[in-house]
């Protein structure tokens, strides 16, 4: 089986490292890059080419909204999956509209 090579972006450093402590319990993940904003986020993308990209909304500088219509524009054949705290309906059918595959609530 293949593994999903995965990027967080998220800018709490504490979110990442529980959630790849999380990931990395499953075999058939593979957290290869983290990034703590949208610019760093598009490089990991760019040189790691993940299969997945695990996004926060809420990030310094560009939103990860915006982070996330630049990936699934430039590279098409990585999922984002946003993660946030916020279930804001509007934040939801903006992340969508960007491309995003998916959509988890922090809780």
């Amino acid at each position: 089986m293949k593994k999903q090579r995965i990027v967080l972006v998220d800018d709490h450093e504490l979110v990442r490292i529980g959630l790849k402590s999380l990931l990395e319990r499953h075999p058939q993940f593979d957290v290869v890059g983290e990034a703590g904003s949208a610019r760093e986020a598009l490089e990991q993308v760019e040189s790691l080419k993940p299969d997945v990209v695990v996004m926060d909304i809420r990030l310094p500088g560009e939103s990860g909204i915006e982070a996330t219509e630049k990936i699934t524009t430039q590279f098409p054949e990585c999922r984002v999956i946003i993660l946030t705290s916020y279930g804001d309906d509007d934040l939801i059918l903006r992340a969508v509209r960007a491309g995003a595959a998916g959509y988890v609530l922090k809780q």
